[in-house]
C-alpha cells in the first residue's frame, strides 16, 4: 500500500504523457518528408510548443532543441515524485546536465569555441557552468569549476589520464561510470523488491554504452586490458563479461555466439557485426520491456525508468533521422538506424 500511495501521482502522470510519445506512423511522415519539410512535420506533434516556428536548418541547432524539449518532457514527468525516489529522479534527469557537460569537454578540448552556442547554459540538476569549463585553461582548472557539483571528483581523478593521452574519453569513461554508481546506489536504497524493474532498465542502458564503446575501441585497435578498463561495471550478465579479467577478442566472440544464437550471424560472424547485432537486439529489447511494464499499472520506480527510457530512444531516433536528412541520406538508410519502433 506503501509503494502505491508513493506512486500513484507520479504514475497517473507518466501515463497521461504516453499520447505524447511520437507513433510509427510520425516516423514515418518525418522519414518520407522532404528537409525543409520535416520540421514543420515534427512541429505538428507534441513537440510543437517547444519548438521555434520558423524551421532550423543548422543541424547541429535542431540536435539542441531536441535535446532541450525531451529534457523538459522528463522534468515535468518526475515532478510528482518525493523523498528517495525524486533522489533517484533527479540523477536520472541529470543524464542531460552530463550529455551537455559531456559535450562541452569535447568543445574545450578541441578549441572550436563556435559550437558553444549549441550547449545549454541551464543546467537541470547540477551547477554545470559549462561556458566556464570551455574558458577553462586545462583539465584541472575545469575540475576546479566543477566543484560544487558530483563531477569534480570523476574529473580530477581522470585529469592525469587526459594529461598523457591528451583524450578526454577517459574523462567521459570517469564521469559514466561514476554517474551509473550514484544512480545504482540511489535505487538500492529503495529496496530490493519496489527497484528491481528499475535495475532491469539501468543494466540495458549500461549494456548499450557498452557496447557502442566496444565498437569505438575495436576499431582503434586499443590493448584489450585498455578496452576492459573502459567498460561501465553493471548489473547485467552482459557487461559483467565485458569487464571480465579474462575478455578478449576470443572470448567476445564466445560471449556473442552464447547472447545471439542463431541470429548471431554464425562463427563468420565479424566482431563489429557481432556487436552491432546485439545492440540492436538489446535496443529492441529495452523498449519493449519499458512498453510492457507501462502497459499495466506500475506504482512503483519501475514507471519513472520505463518513462526515461522511452524519451532517451524516442530523442535517438529523432536525431538519427535529422542528421540523416542533412547528411543526404535516403528513406530506407535512415529507417535502419531507427530502434524500438513498434
Amino acid at each position: 500500500m506503501l509503494s502505491i500511495a508513493r506512486y500513484a501521482e507520479s504514475n497517473a502522470v507518466t501515463r497521461a504523457m504516453l499520447s505524447e510519445f511520437l507513433s510509427p506512423q510520425d516516423f514515418q511522415d518525418l522519414l518520407r518528408a522532404a528537409p525543409a519539410e520535416a520540421w514543420a512535420v515534427l512541429s505538428r506533434t507534441a513537440y510543437g510548443p517547444s519548438l521555434p516556428e520558423t524551421a532550423v536548418a543548422d543541424p547541429l541547432g535542431v540536435d539542441a532543441l531536441l535535446r532541450h524539449a525531451a529534457a523538459q518532457r522528463f522534468k515535468r514527468a518526475i515532478r510528482t515524485l518525493k523523498g528517495r525516489a525524486r533522489a533517484v529522479g533527479r540523477i536520472l534527469l541529470s543524464r542531460w546536465d552530463l550529455d551537455n557537460l559531456e559535450y562541452a569537454l569535447r568543445v574545450w578540448h578541441k578549441k572550436e569555441t563556435a559550437l558553444q552556442q549549441y550547449l545549454s547554459t541551464q543546467s537541470l540538476v547540477h551547477d554545470v557552468r559549462v561556458l566556464d569549463v570551455c574558458a577553462a585553461q586545462s583539465i584541472r582548472a575545469v575540475a576546479e569549476v566543477l566543484k560544487r557539483s558530483p563531477y569534480f571528483e570523476p574529473v580530477s581523478l581522470s585529469a592525469a589520464l587526459y594529461e598523457s593521452e591528451a583524450s578526454t574519453f577517459h574523462v567521459e569513461v570517469a564521469l559514466e561510470k561514476d554517474y551509473y554508481a550514484r544512480l545504482l546506489a540511489a535505487l538500492a536504497a529503495l529496496g530490493k523488491t519496489e527497484t528491481r524493474e528499475g535495475q532491469n532498465i539501468v543494466a540495458l542502458e549500461i549494456d548499450l554504452l557498452n557496447l557502442s564503446w566496444l565498437a569505438r575501441l575495436r576499431q582503434a585497435e586499443v590493448p584489450e586490458a585498455l578496452l576492459r578498463s573502459c567498460m561501465v561495471p553493471g548489473p547485467s550478465a552482459l557487461s559483467k563479461r565485458l569487464a571480465a579479467s579474462d575478455l578478449s577478442a576470443k572470448t567476445l566472440a564466445e560471449a556473442g555466439l552464447q547472447l545471439l544464437g542463431d541470429a548471431g550471424g554464425g562463427p563468420g560472424a565479424s566482431e563489429l557485426e557481432r556487436i552491432a547485432l546485439l545492440e540492436s537486439l538489446l535496443t529492441t529489447t529495452a523498449a519493449a520491456t519499458a512498453r510492457k511494464l507501462l502497459s499495466g499499472f506500475p506504482f512503483h520506480i519501475g514507471c519513472v525508468f520505463a518513462f526515461y527510457l522511452l524519451i532517451r530512444l524516442e530523442l535517438r531516433n529523432l536525431r538519427a533521422v535529422f542528421a540523416g536528412k542533412a547528411a543526404g541520406a535516403g528513406e530506407n538508410e535512415i529507417r535502419a538506424r531507427l530502434y524500438g519502433l513498434e
